[in-house]
């Protein structure tokens, strides 16, 4: 009895002398930022555009800005670049107003840029429009003058227009981010062909 009560007091002392297992730290990951995917946008690349709302000689003049939105998506290498109903932007150059004697209105418009997100990619484009010349009408008036009253028809970009402009220079994307950035004389890497990884 007395030799077991011995043995366990060693055990015990033994035990205390062993020191404690130390925790050994897990190694942190290093937190890298993501790496850039850009996307080269060329030069002259097709963007079909269509007019949101209608534009008339009978009020617009040089200046005032004509709202459009991307009609079809536009891809390069499979993915989606520009997303169909991106908002576009217009000018009205010159507008010349419908009058008598049937003189129909005239109006010319320069496309300006697809605004995506805070990107502003540059287009090249025109909008040209004439009304239909007016048929020429009187009646005679005291003292025998003519006195005419049918007019031409105004100039117009009809909502729901569909309009061809290209891309005015090339353009370097960066989807690295939460919002699509411009990346000026970055070298893009081409996109992955659709159904590639």
């Amino acid at each position: 009895m007395i030799f077991s009560l011995m043995a366990f007091a060693a055990f015990n002392t033994a035990a205390q002398d062993v020191p404690a297992a130390t925790a050994t730290p897990t190694p942190v990951a290093a937190v890298t930022a993501p790496a850039a995917l850009l996307v080269t946008l060329p030069r002259d690349t097709p963007v079909e555009l269509i007019a949101t709302r209608e534009v008339s000689t009978a009020n617009a003049k040089p200046g005032t800005p004509i709202k459009l939105q991307v009609r079809s998506a536009v891809l390069i290498g499979g993915r989606t670049v520009i997303p169909a109903g991106t908002p576009a932007w217009g000018e009205v150059v010159t507008a010349s107003d419908a009058g008598g004697l049937g003189k129909s209105g005239k109006m010319t418009a320069r496309l300006k840029h697809v605004q995506l997100g805070e990107v502003e990619i540059p287009l090249d484009g025109e909008i040209s429009s004439k009304g239909r010349k007016g048929s020429v009408a009187g009646a005679v008036l005291s003292g025998g003058l003519m006195g005419l009253f049918h007019r031409g028809n105004n100039a117009k970009i009809k909502a729901g227009e569909v309009v061809s402009s290209f891309v005015a220079e090339e353009v370097v994307l960066d989807y690295s981010g939460a919002g699509v950035r411009r990346a000026p004389g970055a070298v893009a890497t081409p996109a992955p062909a659709a159904g590639t990884r």
